[in-house]
């Protein structure tokens, strides 16, 4: 089977979609042509009219009135089509940006950084040019925060079925690259974020107070007519200060019930084009039909109403839109004391929550549950040479052919092979300074989560147990809570303990232990921690320029191996070939580093 090439493919759909723009924006002079005529036209009509009316005059700029009103809604969504096709252009644009390792535009998602987390602070999952800035797609807050999820909370137990449903999902979507792309599209159209996403959550859960009232509902229904017989009533030839009486209970009925609906407009405020284009995103799933248990399950919730759910979040829109008038100093006083127009829409709104709310949080999931898998789908797409990994319930077992990081170019990245098959396997590696053995550590911890979120890994094969993952490889001390180093590090090392202690299948990665205390005291206490950790039942690796610590393996034998990187010196200059190998380091170059930086040692 001949690979596909990612680069021609986005590069033929770029190419498509900039003949379907021309296309649309020839159609879209025309429009405009026949708008412009249309008002001359009407401009004609008009004086005509003013010079001699007639009936036939009159019914001329009727007639050119309605049609430049279906002309200007036609070259609206011609307008709209050609956003959407510019949108799939630059989606397209950034797919080939993001192959040559530069990173596209979307969320980074450095709200998600947690220091205290387990791990992905170590591992450089969020913020600017992290794992989560590169493989994201998801263009909604719901989207974002799955994602996020699925890389902060790797499954909780050895069960492998949940994580091979997901690779099933994520392997079909990759072949789906329309689907996949058109709800990028609509979500990038609007920019949306997760402060929006809560504030239409908080509106579709805000309780309702105006169903409840019976009175207050007849009396808003029944009030305009009264103030419109009474405004009769004068032109009858009643006296006009009668109509203060009708005008003032309006004024009364809004004053008291203003704090309430003020309250529901900032929540919906600014929300109708978003809402508009989920329900156009929930749309485009509804029409896809799936195979893999996990997107059927997906489009399924989103028919679990009698309507589907792309209409009522539709209607949703129409409703928030309608309550934005508020926006409006011109009409919107006017309106609101004549027909009560914010009770009305807020009295609509709340029939349509009595309705459809309870549907809606498993909705929103939806959609972030799509979106992280289009995001993973699209990681694979983009990677054709990567695997996804085989996972297996079996004793632990985590082997790897070729396993690299995804955040070093394939000219730069330099693989490595894992085997380690059974529990209480620990792997002390050394070597010289800027040699790999922090890399290597970050490559395994990124494709341990990267593959129990049901993504594929960098790898040629990778077979993984799924593992509980700890690590300890960059603590900093921390002003704001009063830590030193030693003590910042000690926390979280007692973190990785306790997770050892709580649980079976742990698997830990640390680099440089106990930085911050003198040598003797980090040397007696990495011994002290690797016999502890050695004298349980979990694995992982252990990166140290310590030499003493590879003297464990005579003590234990059948539990920890001494691997090292190495490099070599071609006249001043050092080199490496980031190749990991058995035994431990017998040269490091520290002594030589400080030589070229000009210290006599």
């Amino acid at each position: 089977m001949t690979q596909r090439n990612p680069k021609e493919i986005y590069s033929s759909r770029i190419e498509q979609y900039k003949a379907r723009i021309a296309s649309i924006k020839r159609v879209e002079i025309l429009l405009s042509l026949a708008k412009l005529a249309l008002v001359v036209g009407f401009i004609a009509v008009f004086y005509l009219a003013a010079l001699a009316y007639s009936s036939t005059h009159l019914i001329g700029l009727i007639a050119a009135a309605v049609f430049f009103i279906v002309i200007a809604i036609i070259h609206e969504n011609y307008i709209k089509r050609r956003t959407f096709f510019q949108t799939l252009q630059t989606i397209n644009e950034e797919e080939i940006m993001a192959l040559k390792h530069e990173f596209p535009d979307y969320d980074s998602g450095e709200i998600f950084q947690d220091l205290d987390h387990a791990y992905s602070s170590d591992l450089d999952l969020f913020g600017e040019r992290s794992v989560f800035h590169y493989i994201n797609r998801t263009a909604t807050g719901m989207g974002c925060r799955g994602l996020a999820a699925w890389l902060k909370n790797l499954p909780a137990d050895k069960d492998s079925a949940p994580i091979k449903e997901r690779q099933k999902a994520v392997l079909e979507l990759s072949s789906k690259i329309d689907l996949r792309q058109n709800v990028q599209a609509h979500g990038k159209i609007v920019e949306d974020s997760l402060e929006r996403l809560d504030a239409i959550t908080d509106l579709i859960q805000e309780p309702v107070f105006i169903l409840p009232k019976k009175g207050l509902i007849l009396l808003f229904h029944i009030m305009p007519l009264i103030t419109f017989s009474v405004i009769g009533l004068v032109i009858a030839g009643l006296p006009w200060p009668i109509l203060f009486l009708p005008l003032a209970a309006s004024m009364v009925i809004n004053r008291q019930t203003g704090k309430k609906l003020i309250r529901i407009y900032l929540m919906a405020m600014k929300n109708t084009r978003i809402l508009r284009n989920y329900a156009h995103i929930i749309a485009e799933i509804e029409k896809a039909t799936f195979s893999s248990t996990v997107l059927a399950k997906i489009g399924e919730s989103l028919r679990s109403n009698d309507k589907p759910a792309s209409l009522c979040i539709q209607k949703l829109s129409s409703l928030v839109g309608y309550l934005e008038l508020r926006r409006n100093p011109f009409f919107h006083p006017l309106f609101n004391t004549l027909f009560f127009w914010d009770l009305h829409w807020t009295y609509r709104l709340e029939k349509w929550k009595e309705k459809i709310a309870p549907h809606v949080p498993e909705w929103f999931d939806s959609i972030g549950r799509f979106e992280a898998l289009s995001s993973l789908a699209n990681l694979s797409f983009n990677n054709p040479t990567w695997v996804m990994p085989e996972i297996t319930n079996n004793d632990f077992v985590f082997r790897a052919q070729n396993l690299g990081h995804l955040l070093i170019p394939d000219d730069q990245r330099v693989g490595n092979d894992i085997e380690m098959d059974g529990k209480a396997k620990i792997w002390i590696i050394t070597g010289p300074n800027m040699s790999g053995k922090s890399t290597l550590l970050k490559t395994v911890g990124v494709n341990l989560v990267l593959a129990q979120a049901g993504a594929p890994v960098c790898a040629e094969t990778c077979v993984l147990s799924p593992i509980r993952l700890y690590t300890n490889l960059k603590v900093s001390d921390s002003l704001d809570k009063s830590l030193s180093l030693f003590y910042a590090e000690l926390q979280r090392l007692k973190m990785v303990i306790d997770g050892v202690v709580q649980h079976e299948d742990v698997f830990f990665l640390l680099d440089e232990m106990l930085k911050g205390t003198n040598a003797l005291d980090r040397q007696a206490g990495a011994i002290a921690l690797l016999k502890q950790l050695a004298a349980s039942q979990a694995n992982g690796f252990v990166a140290t320029h310590d030499l003493e610590l590879t003297k464990l393996e005579e003590d234990f034998p059948e539990k920890i191996r001494n691997y090292h990187f190495d490099g070599y010196i071609e006249g001043d200059k050092l080199f490496f070939d980031y190749k990991l190998k058995i035994g431990k380091c017998e040269s490091f170059n520290a002594l030589i580093l400080m030589r070229k930086m000009g210290i006599d040692v």
